[in-house]
């Protein structure tokens, strides 16, 4: 049974699986609540399913890129429960959970997260033999982006109406955005991913799995 934390951006997740798949879920606009809201979720959740932490066999997390505050947040409380338990940690990128619901659409998947400042976290995946993503995580600028996008292409993740009709007049007609629920970044994604990485042996390190900012994170002022 593998507990699954998203809170890379402002959209919060909490997922469970296990060998017969998903078994609960919550999706919610978090905001800057996080701290307050992540936890108590994933204990109803549990509750739910008459279940306790001690009936868990591995934590996931969303590592990012996003948020830092948000991210701050969830790596926290996942490794806090994987070190309190003694479970196998899986740290899971946001922007591959964003584009793995996507693959068999036949097409390159680009997924993008707003960084701010008119910055986004984009990367390409596609189905070759394998879910693959093409070349690195990076951090663009929106005219970037837009030239960055494949002719055929599904771009989801972050793209609001400004962005989806600049998507539309750069790229044109081969370019699909789906629509915002469709496109939601979802917990169960996280936890799938991590449960497939699990049965395959795998795990992160407690100590050395680092978020992905890419990017700066943000300094607390000097006094």
């Amino acid at each position: 049974m593998l507990l699954a934390f998203d809170t890379a951006t402002d959209t919060a997740g909490v997922a469970i699986y296990d060998a017969n798949g998903l078994r609960a879920e919550a999706n919610w606009f978090a905001g800057r609540g996080h701290s307050t809201q992540l936890l108590p979720m994933a204990q109803q959740l549990l509750s739910n399913l008459d279940l306790t932490p001690a009936e868990l066999t591995g934590v996931a997390v969303s590592v990012g890129p996003g948020s830092w505050s948000g991210i701050r947040v969830g790596m926290s409380s996942a490794k806090g429960l994987a070190l309190a338990h003694d479970l196998p940690l899986l740290g899971i990128s946001s922007l591959e959970t964003l584009a793995y619901p996507h693959q068999r659409i036949g097409r390159s998947v680009v997924a993008v997260i707003k960084l701010g400042r008119d910055r986004y976290a984009m990367a390409e995946f596609r189905l070759r033999r394998a879910w693959t993503r093409i070349g690195q995580e990076r951090n663009v600028s929106r005219d970037e982006l837009l030239v960055a996008i494949p002719e055929l292409a599904l771009v989801c993740g972050d793209v609001d109406p400004r962005l989806a009709l600049a998507i539309n007049e750069a790229r044109g007609a081969g370019v699909v955005i789906p629509s915002p629920a469709v496109g939601l970044r979802r917990a169960g994604f996280v936890a799938e991913l991590a449960w497939n990485r699990l049965q395959a042996g795998e795990r992160d390190d407690l100590t050395s799995l680092e978020p992905s900012y890419l990017g700066a994170a943000v300094k607390e002022p000097t006094k």
